[in-house]
């Protein structure tokens, strides 16, 4: 309000900057109408692109807080990373009943996403490369998503089926570490220690008594309720001579934490097969416990036609 003073001496008021009657009872009514729309507003400001580049809302309720989630991979069964072509992001409560609270889906790795849920310590699960529509049907409880599984033949080494678990603090942030449920076995080196150069011909390797399916949040205790009896024949590049060498041919199974062959709980078995002098050869090692997302390697040496030595690290 400016102030002047008339003639008098007494002070007056400008009309110009005289405050209206009933304008107290007008702020305060702006100032509800903000709180109001505060909420409505926030939530028709926040969204995150779909695949198809459209803006898709996400409710963000009153009461609540959001965490950041960061992603990485640790894929210890191939020389590069593998890509992601599908990732299923599932955030459950940390106590009681461990609800389902929020389901998030992308179509590649993201580096972060931001995620608005109750205050209280949560659960996050992500999964890459599920080969069926998880998204769509989730696990509403916890104890549900630890039962879901896969079975071998429908995950694919070029884009394996990867999988981890956070828990986070509200409004704390948290990195979900992704780790392929697939192990590799790979050859190391073959040599023919055999005399009168006698060769290995048309040799191949395979793996028997594979695990058939796993459950893809677990880390470890794997034993198989049921095996495939022979899984990836794959022919070597060349005959093997006098001359030892380094393949480097590729394997995949499932981990199987079974050490050895035992009736019930079968081991995982590596197979050379070759041609010795026009007669079918065998070479079976029966591999240690194989871990997930492992490499395994394996060096074998032909002493004779049913003598061989091997090593495995």
């Amino acid at each position: 309000m400016k102030a002047k003073w008339n003639q008098t001496g007494r002070r007056t008021s400008s009309f110009f900057f005289r405050q209206p009657p009933g304008s107290a009872l007008l702020q305060l009514i702006l100032l509800f109408s903000l709180l109001t729309l505060g909420p409505a507003c926030l939530f028709s400001s926040c969204g995150r692109l779909s695949a198809g580049g459209d803006v898709e809302l996400i409710e963000v309720p009153v009461d609540s807080c959001h965490i950041c989630l960061r992603f990485k991979v640790d894929d210890a069964i191939a020389d590069s990373l593998h890509p992601v072509r599908r990732l299923d992001v599932l955030i459950y409560g940390a106590d009681g009943i461990k609800p389902l609270k929020a389901k998030r889906v992308y179509s590649s790795l993201p580096d972060s996403i931001l995620v608005y849920c109750p205050y209280e310590e949560l659960l996050a699960v992500a999964v890459a490369n599920y080969p069926e529509e998880l998204f769509h049907d989730p696990p509403s409880r916890y104890d549900g998503a630890e039962q879901l599984s896969c079975r071998f033949e429908a995950d694919s080494p070029r884009q394996p089926l990867m999988s981890g678990t956070a828990v986070i603090q509200a409004g704390a942030s948290g990195t979900v570490t992704l780790t392929p449920l697939m192990s590799r076995v790979k050859l190391g080196i073959v040599s023919n220690n055999m005399k009168n150069y006698v060769r290995l011909e048309d040799p191949r390797i395979f793996l028997e008594n594979v695990n058939a399916g796993a459950e893809i949040l677990r880390e470890g205790g794997f034993r198989p309720a049921e095996v495939i009896q022979e899984s990836g024949r794959v022919a070597l590049p060349y005959d093997i001579g006098v001359f030892a060498q380094s393949p480097g041919t590729e394997l995949y199974c499932y981990p199987n934490d079974s050490p050895e062959v035992t009736i019930g709980n079968p081991a995982t078995v590596f197979v050379m097969e070759c041609e010795i002098s026009g007669v079918t050869r065998q070479f079976k090692l029966s591999l240690p416990a194989i871990r997930r997302n492992t490499t395994t390697l394996v060096d074998i040496s032909v002493d004779g036609p049913g003598q061989f030595e091997s090593k495995v690290y």
